[in-house]
């Protein structure tokens, strides 16, 4: 086709022609609008890269950088000789990371998506209480869902083939992560349990009661491990150190980029503590054995130095694995813990608060002699039985009370010496109660308990881990806490350690290591020095003396004596546990008592004539130069002569490698004299 052949309209003569003033408005109005347009747009882009590039900037931020804290190594802890009793060592921990889990803009799908990979993990990590509805509930709360990306521990103290087993799987499982924390490893177990206590998680309560002390700046609640009893309680803010920080650039799927920026953890103290391993083995050895021996279940004994106050060994059975707590204890295991009518989760060996019998004589010796109730040539007798007259009706012998020493048949005339030395309850009841029909007076309960105060019975010893407090009663304590007077009856039972008298092993082991060292009473203590990383001592140990017990010198060598002749003279009570060539003091005692415990296992009861007793040895050793006091203690053991002096030699036997063979020892009794 041509052009030619296009017919070509034109304009009839009638068309009117185009408006030329028209057509330019209209182009103006046009231009003006594009103008705006794009002036908008312009604004609106000043705006967002201007004015809010540093809200948009954070927010990129918070997307792309990841701050991520570094654990700081917690310190270790050792005996006075430098032997690790604790290690660090990995614990494993499952947890899901919110905002990293499966997405769906299905709910449906979602919910179900999730609840399978939960299914999963549960099965997995394979423990009680960890189900797929436990994990979707911890996931789903409140602090995680504000927290969406840190981790929300799900399960904890994985064991290691699981926990591995669970990260190689992790792919396949969205925003399930496995993180390693640090944790206790206690290789001596029940040895020191009852001592070091144990780390675990931070609870509610422990941060409601101390919300400045477990600031959530200085502790991860999910992450952190804390001391929770005993010494690991003690020395928390010495051992936990600083953390340090990683600040690191991820991409979407939260791998890390590259490091912005980094902070390193300065770890923690370490701390050496007073106790010797050694010699606590050999009283763990030989505490326990001898128990089972003669079918006792609870015993204790403390081991300080006389010199300065250091906690030597300590020992208290039952006791308890502290691995147990550390990694997770499960309820049957805490139920047979708590079920034990024992208590061993109970430091006996500063929380057993009982009579101690006729080792409390010690102190009662030292007040009479220093408040001159008697003095060293007194001679009072000893018919074995005597009757107390009636206050308000002496001459008639019906209404008078009995009293008994523990040798029936009397030990005759005593002096102070030989009344300490035999163990004469009768001397010691007419010294402090008085007895009228020979004229005397008597020292009085309130100055026999000025001076159990003085050799700290009683006393609040900061030792850093559960302690108990004695008790020394007096004659204002039994109105208000009884509510009855006092009696003579009741001098008589405190004179010689019984009654309302009450005192821990810990406190007897004291009241020994003062008169060993002659008269200086130490603050026991059982954290010997902080070390650094590099093993200097940044805070070395120092004694704490509390005071100067008020004692004549003269008097203090009288009981040194009187208690060398205990264990080396053969009619002292004590003499069956002496050694030949190594001559040690101590003091016997046997302490009548009825707690809740003996009620339950029946061992007493109401209206019973003979009550069962504890049985008691404090000592010290050598004579010449002290190096240790000691206090066994046997509860429901019986007589003091017959169980705990021989465990006694025993103990010094192995720990002064003295080399006497076993069948040459004495032997642990179920029964004997005092």
């Amino acid at each position: 086709m041509l052009l030619d052949d296009i017919p070509i309209k034109r304009r009839s003569s009638q068309t009117p022609p185009p408006d030329d003033e028209g057509g330019r408005v209209r182009l103006l109005l046009l231009g003006i609008g594009v103008i705006v347009t794009f002036a908008l747009l312009g604004l609106r882009l000043f705006d967002l890269q201007v004015n809010q590039h540093q809200v948009f900037s954070t927010q990129v931020t918070e997307r792309s950088e990841n701050i991520r804290a570094l654990p700081a190594t917690r310190g270790l802890i050792y005996d006075r000789n430098g032997v690790p009793l604790v290690r660090n060592a990995p614990a494993y921990q499952v947890g899901i990371i919110p905002i990293q889990q499966i997405q769906n803009d299905n709910d449906i799908q979602q919910r179900m998506d999730r609840m399978a990979v939960y299914n999963k993990l549960a099965q997995m990590i394979d423990q009680p209480g960890v189900t797929a509805g436990v994990i979707s509930k911890t996931v789903g709360s409140r602090d995680a869902q504000f927290s969406p990306y840190q981790p929300v521990i799900v399960a904890d103290n994985v064991p290691r083939d699981k926990a591995l087993a669970i990260q190689e799987q992790s792919l396949t499982m969205r925003g399930v992560i496995v993180r390693t924390v640090g944790s206790r490893e206690y290789p001596y177990k029940e040895l020191f349990g009852n001592i070091l206590g144990y780390t675990g998680r931070i609870f509610r309560e422990m941060i409601d009661r101390d919300p400045e002390f477990y600031n959530p700046k200085v502790y991860d609640y999910d992450n952190d491990r804390v001391g929770i009893t005993g010494v690991e309680k003690t020395i928390e803010p010495i051992v936990r150190g600083t953390k340090g920080s990683r600040t690191t650039l991820v991409d979407a799927r939260f791998e890390e980029l590259k490091t912005i920026s980094e902070t390193q953890p300065i770890n923690g103290n370490s701390v050496r503590l007073t106790l010797d391993l050694r010699l606590q083995q050999i009283l763990s050895d030989v505490v326990i054995s001898s128990a089972k021996e003669i079918s006792k279940e609870r015993a204790a004994a403390v081991a300080i130095n006389p010199k300065t106050g250091e906690i030597l060994a300590m020992v208290s059975w039952p006791g308890y694995d502290n691995n147990l707590f550390a990694k997770g204890i499960t309820a049957s295991q805490l139920k047979v813990l708590t079920d034990n009518v024992q208590l061993p989760l109970i430091n006996h060996a500063t929380s057993d608060r009982v009579p101690p019998g006729s080792t409390f004589k010690i102190v009662t010796t030292a007040a009479l002699l220093q408040e001159k109730a008697i003095n060293e040539q007194t001679v009072i007798n000893d018919p074995g039985i005597f009757n107390l007259p009636d206050k308000y009706d002496p001459t008639n012998p019906d209404k008078g009370q009995k009293f008994y020493c523990w040798l029936r048949s009397g030990h005759g005339n005593q002096t102070i010496r030989d009344a300490l030395r035999h163990s004469c309850d009768t001397f010691f009841y007419k010294a402090v109660g008085g007895f009228p029909p020979d004229n005397i007076a008597g020292l009085g309960p309130d100055l026999l308990a000025k001076w159990a105060n003085e050799f700290g019975i009683g006393e609040d010893f900061d030792l850093g881990i559960d302690t108990l407090k004695g008790l020394a009663p007096t004659q204002n304590w039994k109105e208000r806490n009884v509510g009855e007077v006092w009696t003579t009856g009741d001098s008589y039972n405190m004179a010689i350690g019984q009654g309302y008298m009450l005192a821990t092993p810990l406190e007897m082991a004291n009241v020994m290591a003062t008169i060993a060292n002659g008269g200086t009473l130490y603050q026991p203590q059982i954290i010997k020095d902080i070390v650094n990383e590099k093993g200097e001592i940044i805070k070395p140990f120092e004694p704490v003396v509390k005071r100067q017990v008020p004692l004549d010198p003269y008097y203090m060598q009288l009981i040194q004596d009187s208690l060398r002749r205990v264990v080396n003279d053969p009619d002292g009570t004590a003499y069956a546990a002496h050694i030949d060539g190594f001559e040690f003091a101590g003091k016997t005692g046997t302490a009548e008592f009825c707690d809740d415990v003996a009620f339950k296992l029946k061992i007493c009861y109401n209206g019973i004539k003979i009550q069962p007793s504890h049985a008691w040895f404090v000592s010290y050793a050598p004579v010449k130069d002290p190096q240790i006091a000691l206090a066994v203690y046997v509860w429901n053991g019986g007589q003091g002569s017959g169980v705990s002096a021989p465990m006694t030699q025993r103990i010094y036997n192995e720990y002064f490698k003295l080399g006497i063979p076993k069948e040459k020892l004495a032997p642990i009794q179920k029964s004997t004299s005092e």
